[in-house]
């Protein structure tokens, strides 16, 4: 298991949501893969090793397999183009074998193209080096999706030298199908919580805790005002924040 982890940038604004348990799961599968692998393999691990790094307690092994049982059936929409669309899986295997506390488990093949040889493939700007380390460091998987949000963004303006790219906006709706959208088989729709209809909600239990998260703990953080049409919240404008650079600007000025 190595910490750089490496996805196409379509796999990064795909939309789908994942618990936090799902998000750290991934992010380990992807730690596997090296870099010249050309096909995905059954991979292992101790359970207890599994569990460890998941932060589920021993006593509570069976959480992993509902976390598990969950993945394989959550469906994540990738958008390659105005005309394309494809929905497909992540995780198409696991097996927990209590006698022999080994865990095994497998990407789905439809996740080759996001994964696999990316870097010989495609050029600068098209895909995203992650740190597996940070990403299980987060304690809100909200963190960690915008953890990749940012780093793809940050390094698409690196590559093609152009700092505004490093200011974004999302519609609002995207943005919560982005972070909480759930695909809804029987009417072929992304959906998202009821809940989180109210702003404030949204505000209060994903934006603001990432924001917090990101600042504390990422590379990158972000800044964002809302964007209305008259009392009512449409979009979000994000700013990308390099931390040094933040912090050493906050000296300056004070």
């Amino acid at each position: 298991m190595k910490d750089l982890i490496v996805k196409d940038n379509k796999l990064i604004r795909a939309k789908y949501s994942l618990s936090l348990y799902q998000t750290r799961f991934i992010a380990h599968m992807a730690s596997r893969i090296n870099r010249d692998d050309t096909d995905f393999f059954t991979y292992t691990i101790r359970l207890n090793e599994l569990l460890e790094l998941l932060n589920i307690e021993r006593r509570h092994w069976k959480r992993l397999d509902k976390t598990l049982t969950e993945l394989i059936g959550k469906i994540i929409v990738i958008e390659n183009s105005d005309i394309e669309i494809k929905k497909t899986a992540l995780l198409s295997y696991f097996s927990i074998d209590k006698k022999t506390e080994i865990v095994e488990y497998r990407f789905d093949k439809s996740m080759k193209p996001y994964l696999l040889d990316l870097s010989n493939k495609f050029k600068r700007g098209s895909y995203t080096k992650l740190s597996f380390e940070k990403i299980v460091g987060f304690s809100s998987q909200y963190s960690a999706k915008l953890y990749e949000v940012l780093e793809m963004k940050a390094k698409q303006s690196e590559a093609y030298r152009n700092s505004a790219m490093l200011v974004f906006e999302y519609d609002l709706e995207d943005l919560k199908e982005l972070l909480l959208g759930q695909y809804n088989l029987k009417t072929g729709n992304i959906e998202i919580p009821k809940s989180y209809s109210i702003f404030g909600n949204f505000k209060k239990r994903v934006l603001d805790p990432a924001h917090r998260e990101l600042k504390e703990k990422g590379e990158y953080f972000f800044e964002y005002q809302t964007l209305k049409v008259g009392n009512r919240v449409v979009g979000i404008k994000f700013t990308i924040h390099k931390n040094g650079e933040k912090i050493k600007k906050d000296a300056r000025e004070k």
